[in-house]
Parts: structure tokens; C-alpha cells; sequence
């Protein structure tokens, strides 16, 4: 399905929230208003953006530490990511996990990871059940070129090809396992070459390229719920941050960084392709731009107003109730 000029417009507010919101959350953490981990996408927009565009609203997705994108373009609200970040109980976890284990069942994604690799298993078992119910919904697993060294990566392909089950692995090859670089962790050309080993498909795209991202996306998604069967599908973006934003110091050339930075930014590449195609001009970018930082001020100012957790329900929701049969 081709797509029309609202959805891109649509899609470059998605793409330019989610900056835009990581941005201010980094300021936050970095001025110690924030406890625990951050973990940032920049740099990986275009395909927390393109992958859910070519979803459904009953497909299963499961995220990872670096999640505030995805939840973001599924349709989350700035401001319960932010009060979970805050410890609030609005948050989207009711102030109990923070920013790596986010949750939002009510747009399909039962909860993030914190653990590298940790939800490939997980989303398995969501893609066997939905096969053995026949509901026709797709799972997607998120995770990162280092999480495709570790066991839960390779027992799940091989199970996920064997009852050929609907689901897409995507990793977000980012191109370095926290400050390791690829190259030094594995010795395949592309990850996506692991994928002939479980009889799958296996495909590379670009993934700071929004189009190219949701079409191949589409075609992967769309062959899991017709047919059945995994594919994998491998994003090479680039983080346009360090591993976390508490990183020190610098442990990637500044030359590679720069070119990065000047030439394969994703929400500068589709600006750019909207304002050449005459989609958007420059004071409608503005005026877009604009809106999102009042949002994301709002989002913040919502979640320093709300209440923090009572100390006597520490133990709640940790514990499945009981429920009255009366």
C-alpha cells in the first residue's frame, strides 16, 4: 500500500516527537533529576517509525532498553513515559520500572526488556500462541546487533522456523555492542546472513531510510500473517548518542561520528526528501516543530505534578491477585 502525503506528514512528526522527547529526557538525566539508566534512540527513528506504520493494530510488539521510540510511534503518551521515567504513578508502569521496562497492553506491547536479547524468547512464545489461537496477529521482536551473540537469539530462530511461526526479528544493528564495535563481536559480513542457518529469510536495509524501512517491513509482516513463517531483518542505523546517557568519555572515531551525524541522520534525510517533493515547506516545519516542544514541555510538567508511589504498596502488582469468585 502505497503511502499518501498525510501519512508521511504524520510520519516525520512521529520521527520528530520522538527526538525531540529523548532529547529533553537526556537533559533531565544529565542534570540528576533523573535516577537509574537512559537509554536513547537517536539515530534509530526511522524504524521504530517505519515498523509500526506497516503494523496492525492487533500485532504483538516487544521492545527493548531502548524503547521510548517505539512505544512512542505505537501511539504511547509523551507524558506516561515520562512520569514512569520520574517514578510517578501515572507512568505507564505506575512508577515501578523506570525507562527500560515500559508497557503498554493496550496498543500490543506487553513489556520492554532491560536485558540484552531478553525478549526474543519472550515474543517466541507470543508468536506460538498466536499461531495455536489463529488470531492473524504478527509479533516483532526488537534488539540489537550484540543481542544476535547470545543464546535466546539462536534457540528462538530455530524453534521460530520449525513451527514456522509468525513472527519478524529486527535488529537494530547499530553497529556497536556498547562500546565495542560490530566488527570486533562478529565475524559475519551482515547479520542478516544468520538467518540461512534456520531456513528463514533473511534481509538487510537502510535503516535510516523511513520508506525503505516500512516497505520491507510490510512485505515480511504481510508474508508472516498470510503464510506463517519468521523472517529476519536487519536495520543498519547508527547511534547518534552514546550507549547510554551516561556514557564518559569518547570510544568512537570523531570523524565516523561527524559523517554520521552530517549525512545519514534519519529525520534530516526525510525533511529533507518532504521539502524536495513540496510535501512540507520550512515554516511548516517550524510551526511542527514548535507544537512537539510544547507537548514535550507539558509531558514533563504533568509528570512532576503527579503523585509519586505510597511506600505500603511497594508489594502491589508484583504479585498476581486473587480474584473474588463470589
Amino acid at each position: 500500500m502505497a503511502i499518501n502525503k498525510e501519512q508521511k506528514i504524520k510520519m516525520f512528526k512521529t520521527m520528530s516527537r520522538i527526538r525531540t522527547f529523548e532529547d529533553k529526557l537526556q537533559k533531565i538525566y544529565r542534570d540528576g533529576k533523573l535516577d537509574g539508566h537512559l537509554h536513547t534512540s537517536h539515530g534509530q527513528e526511522a524504524v521504530a517509525v517505519g515498523v509500526m506504520e506497516a503494523l496492525s493494530d492487533k500485532d504483538i510488539i516487544f521492545s527493548n532498553h531502548r524503547g521510548h521510540g517505539h512505544f512512542l510511534a505505537r501511539g504511547t503518551s509523551p507524558r506516561n513515559i515520562i512520569a514512569e521515567c520520574y517514578g510517578k504513578v501515572t507512568g505507564t508502569n505506575k512508577g515501578r520500572s523506570g525507562s527500560m521496562y515500559l508497557v503498554d497492553t493496550k496498543r500490543g506491547m506487553p513489556v520492554a526488556s532491560g536485558i540484552v536479547g531478553g525478549n526474543i524468547c519472550v515474543a517466541t512464545g507470543s508468536a506460538l500462541a498466536s499461531s495455536i489461537k489463529k488470531d492473524n496477529a504478527v509479533t516483532i521482536s526488537f534488539f540489537g546487533d550484540g543481542a544476535t551473540n547470545i543464546g535466546f537469539f539462536h534457540e528462538s530462530l530455530n524453534m521460530a522456523s520449525l513451527w514456522n511461526l509468525p513472527i519478524v526479528y529486527i535488529c537494530e544493528n547499530n553497529q556497536y555492542g556498547e562500546a565495542t564495535k560490530r566488527e570486533e563481536h562478529q565475524k559475519i559480513e551482515k547479520i542478516s546472513d544468520r538467518a540461512s542457518a534456520y531456513s528463514m529469510p533473511g534481509f538487510t536495509v537502510d535503516g535510516t531510510d523511513l520508506m525503505a524501512v516500512y516497505e520491507a517491513v510490510k512485505k515480511v509482516v504481510d508474508k508472516a500473517r498470510e503464510e506463517g513463517g519468521p523472517a529476519l531483518l536487519e536495520c543498519v542505523v547508527y547511534r547518534l548518542r552514546g550507549h547510554s546517557a551516561g556514557d564518559v568519555g569518547p570510544y568512537r572515531p570523531k570523524k565516523e561520528e561527524e559523517e554520521w551525524n552530517t549525512k545519514y541522520d534519519p529525520i534530516k534525510k526525510f525533511k529533507e526528501e518532504l521539502l524536495e517533493q513540496k510535501i512540507l515547506d520550512n515554516q511548516v516545519v517550524e510551526k511542527i516543530e514548535e507544537e512537539i516542544e510544547k507537548e514535550i514541555e507539558e509531558a514533563v510538567n504533568f509528570a512532576l505534578d503527579s503523585e509519586a508511589p505510597l511506600a505500603e504498596t511497594v508489594s502491589k502488582y508484583v504479585y498476581r491477585e486473587e480474584e473474588d469468585n463470589e
